[in-house]
């Protein structure tokens, strides 16, 4: 973690008006040179002094240009819709809002990572499959309600943390893919703008030596620089993923939030299908998600237009001018006066 980085809980009203909890993570300028900067801050060559996400997988309400996805606690949040629908749901939020991207999940894996805080959740019909007395606020046979978490099930241990990264709902995420097993991946944050697209323009080859790294089903799943790889799709507990012509995990699998440093004794989920054009990731784990459960659980097995009752959509705001979040730790700071 940068100490130049700082964590507020803030109440954010989008364009419609709609209040939105969201952990607001800021840089004061003048606090930092730009070569520390973390990716998540960095969009189009640009740095934003600000990231919010929400706090809560977001619930969609429905308006005449469309649905719109707030942040909101004691809610049933949003699932069965396709990725496409989801960026849109965030999109119509206003300026610099967008569908949460990779770069800002693997953000929040590795600041839990390095608070030594291992993020709980629901991944067992209401209650943590690791630790039974962790429990949420049950609905639907085993789904739980947005904002009634223990402490522990958010990603930094409190109640100003973002929670359900664990569990509950997998969770759609931009600019990360697999195009026929080639692992894709937008730089920096850009994917905050428009890396829901398929046709845009900054989609970058992650490559060892020279050589694109590939990710393919194989009695499991093979990570791997080999060109001709068999084509098929499966799934495993990440601690038993195979390396292929790779001496050791590759330092950008750590980046893009493939594999946790600690990937040996990893037993969240990974699933890969090199046989689509477009594999797009969710992250996460589900209620149901008993054996293959955990942050990091990652799935390259979809494609954009798919839909699930297990997968949810998470909103995220980039602002770019200062005053605004002097703005925001002002309200914040007179709401608990």
């Amino acid at each position: 973690m940068k100490e130049f980085v700082k964590k507020k809980a803030v109440i954010v009203k989008d364009r419609l008006g709609l209040p939105n909890y969201m952990t607001m993570f800021y840089m004061e300028p003048g606090t930092y040179s730009p070569e520390d900067v973390p990716e998540m801050f960095k969009i189009r060559n640009k740095i934003v002094p600000a990231i919010l996400i929400s706090q809560y997988h977001n619930t969609v309400i429905d308006t005449l240009n469309g649905g719109v996805a707030v942040s909101l606690p004691f809610q049933q949040p949003k699932h069965t819709i396709n990725m496409n629908d989801a960026a849109k749901a965030c999109a119509r939020k206003g300026e610099g809002w967008h569908l949460m991207t990779n770069t800002e999940f693997v953000y929040l894996l590795n600041e839990a990572e390095e608070l030594g805080h291992t993020i709980g959740g629901n991944t067992n019909y209401g209650a943590n499959a690791e630790n039974p007395d962790e429990k949420g606020v049950n609905y639907d046979r085993g789904r739980t309600l947005t904002g009634l978490d223990p402490l522990t099930w958010s990603h930094d241990g409190t109640a100003g943390g973002v929670f359900g990264l664990c569990g509950n709902f997998y969770e759609w995420v931009t600019g990360l893919r697999l195009h026929y097993g080639v692992i894709e991946y937008t730089k920096n944050n850009d994917a905050a703008v428009d890396g829901y697209t398929t046709e845009a323009p900054d989609w970058q080859v992650a490559t060892v030596n020279g050589k694109p790294l590939r990710l393919y089903g194989n009695d499991g799943v093979t990570l791997s620089t080999k060109e001709d790889v068999e084509v098929a799709w499966d799934g495993c507990h990440i601690k038993d993923l195979q390396l292929e012509e790779l001496e050791e995990m590759p330092e950008i699998a750590y980046k893009l939030g493939i594999v946790p440093h600690d990937w040996k004794n990893e037993t969240a989920g990974i699933w890969a299908d090199n046989e689509l054009e477009e594999a797009v990731p969710f992250r996460g784990s589900s209620f149901n998600s008993t054996s293959y459960g955990g942050a990091g659980a990652l799935g390259l097995n979809n494609v954009r237009s798919n839909v699930s009752s297990n997968v949810s959509l998470r909103s995220a705001l980039f602002l770019e001018s200062w005053e605004l979040v002097t703005d925001l730790l002002k309200a914040s700071a007179e709401a608990h006066a």
